[in-house]
């Protein structure tokens, strides 16, 4: 072999001698590894509650962000107790905000189409009013002037008549006494007689039927003259129904109007112009000047929250963390509503709801229902 040869070979071979030396470490290496025991032990893996105590003393729980008083659902108001009937479920008319839009307590939110046909009757009722305060005034008043003279004269009549009738009875009556005496003194015939006695008793009888005819006469000029009690009663009776017929009418009138209840602003629109109002309302309205955190505080936890306490909430739709105190404590435990991402977290947990008024809401007011972490710090 020649130098060259051995030189090669030689070179070969301690590559061939450095790869073997190299196994036979990394071969020793996971031996030793395998064989090592494990200086730790596997904690078994527990689902966390929703409030967790970070520190010693802070309460940490999931929540949600609401406006103050909580989200309200305008809806349609029932007609079972309209006057004017009502068929149907209601329709909107007119749609009078947007979404966003501010609003007032009191300000018109929708027109529904039962609106036309409850101010025709609220413009009948106020008509029928009307008409039953004029009946009032004629009765109060009694009758016309016209016809009071008019009824007077005709008294004035038959008492002229009466006394008419009265001088022919005294003449008739005197003229049938002497034509009796110059008939038994053979003066005059008997049929003289009996003519001037019948021509007094026809006067007579005259006289009586003149005499109840004055009587007629002046009862009813002094029924027409007089204003009596019970026909006022009557006719103040009829104007009570009237108005009570009235309001009830504006009443239905003013249900066709869907109005805000609150100040605040519209958060949803559900049902828009020519749509009838579903189960879910028209409109959802918030205070979302004023937010509140609502925490889910495990039951556990409960105990050691009171009103006042400090917290802070923090979410990642909003930049760092907004503080607030606790306000209210709920009386009812319930299941949670908020639910955790973590996919090892318990989802059926009893929680107590606790409200959090925000310090400053100018960051929130546009995230109703975002979840949110809440911190709270106990006494």
């Amino acid at each position: 072999m020649s130098p060259l040869g051995e030189k090669q070979l030689l070179k070969s071979g301690k590559w061939i001698a450095v790869l073997i030396a190299a196994a036979l470490g990394v071969a020793g290496l996971g031996i030793v590894m395998a064989l090592r025991p494990s200086s730790t032990s596997q904690a078994p893996t527990t689902s966390p509650s929703p409030t967790e105590s970070t520190t010693e003393n802070a309460i940490t729980a999931l929540g949600r962000l609401e406006p103050e008083g909580e989200v309200i659902k305008l809806a349609a108001p029932s007609g079972g107790g309209s006057a004017t009937p009502i068929f149907g479920t209601p329709r909107i008319t007119r749609l009078l905000v947007k979404e966003r839009s501010e609003v007032k307590a009191g300000q018109p939110i929708a027109v529904l189409d039962t609106y036309d046909r409850l101010m025709a009757a609220g413009l009948k009722a106020e008509a029928e009013v009307q008409e039953a305060q004029t009946r009032l005034a004629q009765v109060q008043a009694g009758a016309k002037r016209g016809d009071i003279e008019a009824q007077r004269a005709t008294v004035e009549a038959r008492l002229a008549n009466v006394a008419r009738l009265e001088s022919e009875v005294q003449t008739t009556r005197w003229e049938a006494e002497r034509y009796q005496n110059l008939f038994r003194s053979g003066a005059v015939s008997e049929q003289e007689a009996r003519n001037r006695q019948l021509k007094y008793t026809t006067t007579v009888r005259q006289l009586e039927q003149a005499k109840r005819e004055l009587e007629e006469a002046q009862n009813t000029l002094k029924s027409v003259a007089e204003v009596r009690p019970t026909d006022v009663q009557q006719a103040q009776a009829a104007v009570n129904v009237a108005v009570a017929n009235l309001q009830r009418a504006k009443a239905d009138l003013e249900a066709s109007i869907v109005r805000s209840p609150i100040n605040g602003q519209i958060i949803k629109i559900h049902t828009r112009e020519g749509e009838q109002v579903s189960s879910n309302g028209i409109a959802e309205i918030g205070n979302i000047t004023q937010m509140m955190a609502v925490a889910e505080v495990y039951e556990t936890d409960i105990q050691r929250v009171r009103k006042g306490q400090r917290a802070t909430i923090t979410g990642s739709a909003f930049p760092g963390e907004i503080s607030g105190t606790v306000e209210q404590i709920g009386l009812l435990i319930q299941k949670n509503d908020v639910l955790n991402t973590d996919p090892a977290a318990d989802t059926d947990v009893r929680v107590v709801e606790v409200k959090i008024r925000l310090d400053d809401s100018r960051l929130v007011s546009g995230l109703t229902n975002l979840q949110v972490k809440v911190k709270i710090q106990p006494d």
